[in-house]
């Protein structure tokens, strides 16, 4: 029996310890289940997963193959952890979005790097590297037309079932059709596709509880699609969230299908309250929405909103936070939540601060919009760090989340635990060691400009190699 480990990294995402009860304040994560599917018809296989969030990663697995998937953000702990275990003379495959975009980074750390989503190459790999026939690349070939296909079940048996507030996801579309400059799911992929519904209503009838979460970036991209595949929920009688963006308020019948199909919480992406950088950042899709009245609107319907704010942008000066705070008790956000305004590689925002010289960390630990690595243009870097930390503490006193929470039942729970995972967050934000720097002038052991590493990454080269 082949052993097969498969790893997230830590992600540092909120969690709630108590003793050695861990739980992680999101949903259960969908990649490495996945994949664990993908190899399962292969009976040879013996599977373990790895979320290195709620659980340590074991460095003595006695693995005869190591699949890691990268985010920027953890891109350094998953290069350590590779390197480990290929000093072990174990073979590790390493992809997700990190590497996908960073191919010629990733590649010095990794027997084989997966470019792409995995489900056409990971099975490939595995069946290669059985018949000592592993390559060193390889990549994603385009999707044609705009279903995704043959996508199976997610493995949620490995996973810890009790690590997670919501212990199952669902997947029902891939990439975006927006491209707002920050965002990394363009940059990955340009193609906007979707799943059979017949597949996602087999997942969902494969969750055996009834509170799941959407893992898609953008839920009604397609309205039609959501439309129909909130229709075929109907009966199954789950109760969800996902995101989705401003502009839904628009569609009356999409509304009225997501609240019949189960919708208790969305989380949306205001990013700012200002026109100007909405127009910017390539999100002006949200300017015609007002926010009020989208607010009264998903309170009337009794869904729960965190609603999400950028802080950094080229327009903020010192002012922004107290507006933004202000702004976000006036709308009665829920559950709000804050983060700084990060050039992730490959990105529209990346390209552009890279020729204005306004990056000033490339360590990928800093790279989990908690850390400021960017000049901002209205401030200095210590006073967008301060004020990101200010927002958050003020948000979060108990007297604000008090006067956030509206009557009793599902979505009183969902607002209150929402609000103790951030006020948990906040005594991280102020005590814990890694929050202690807001940013790396110098960074021991950060990575050289990006493009260095893909300007010698030749596939045709290392393919043969």
């Amino acid at each position: 029996m082949m052993k097969v480990l498969l790893i997230m990294p830590d992600a540092h995402m909120h969690t709630l310890r108590i003793g050695r009860f861990v739980r992680s304040m999101r949903e259960m994560p969908l990649s490495v289940c996945t994949l664990a599917a993908m190899i399962s018809d292969i009976p040879e296989l013996d599977i373990k997963l790895i979320d290195g969030s709620v659980e340590d990663i074991p460095l003595d697995y006695p693995a005869d193959l190591v699949g890691i998937s990268v985010l920027t953000g953890c891109a350094v702990s998953a290069y350590e952890i590779a390197d480990h275990y290929r000093e072990r003379g174990v073979p590790v495959v390493l992809g997700g979005v990190h590497v996908t975009i960073l191919p010629g980074e990733a590649v010095n750390h990794a027997d084989a790097v997966l470019i792409g989503r995995g489900e056409q190459t990971w099975p490939e790999l595995v069946r290669d590297f059985m018949r000592g026939e592993m390559r060193k690349v390889y990549r994603e070939q385009p999707v044609e037309g705009d279903m995704l296909l043959n996508v199976p079940s997610p493995r949620y048996d490995l996973h810890r079932k009790h690590g997670y507030m919501l212990p199952y996801t669902i997947q029902a579309t891939y990439g975006c059709r927006r491209e707002c400059d920050f965002c990394t799911v363009p940059v990955v992929s340009r193609k906007y596709l979707k799943r059979p519904i017949a597949d996602v209503v087999r997942d969902l009838r494969n969750t055996s509880g009834r509170y799941i979460a959407f893992n898609d970036v953008s839920l009604a991209d397609d309205p039609q699609y959501a439309k129909e595949l909130f229709k075929a929920m109907i009966p199954l009688k789950k109760r969800w969230g996902g995101l989705t963006t401003v502009d839904i308020v628009r569609d009356h019948e999409l509304l009225d299908l997501m609240v019949k199909s189960g919708c208790s919480y969305l989380l949306i992406g205001f990013e700012s309250t200002e026109e100007t950088v909405l127009r910017q950042i390539h999100k002006g899709f949200n300017q015609p929405v007002n926010y009020p009245d989208f607010m009264a609107t998903m309170h009337s319907l009794g869904i729960s909103i965190q609603g999400c704010f950028v802080f950094g942008f080229d327009n903020d000066d010192h002012d922004i936070f107290r507006q933004t705070v202000e702004r976000v008790r006036e709308l009665k956000i829920d559950i709000p939540r804050y983060s700084i305004y990060t050039p992730y590689p490959g990105t529209r925002l990346f390209q552009r601060l890279r020729r204005e010289n306004r990056i000033i960390s490339y360590n990928w630990n800093d790279y989990d919009t908690m850390h400021v690595v960017i000049k901002p243009a209205k401030m200095t870097p210590d006073e967008l760090y301060a004020g990101f930390k200010w927002a958050y503490k003020e948000t979060f006193k108990l007297k604000h989340i008090l006067g956030r929470m509206r009557g009793i039942g599902l979505n009183c729970a969902i607002n209150f635990c929402g609000n103790l995972a951030y006020r948990i967050f906040v005594r991280r934000l102020y005590h814990e060691p890694r929050f202690a720097r807001p940013y790396s002038l110098e960074c021991p052991g950060s990575a050289p400009a990006p493009e260095q590493y893909n300007a010698n990454f030749r596939e045709d080269r290392i393919c043969r190699s």
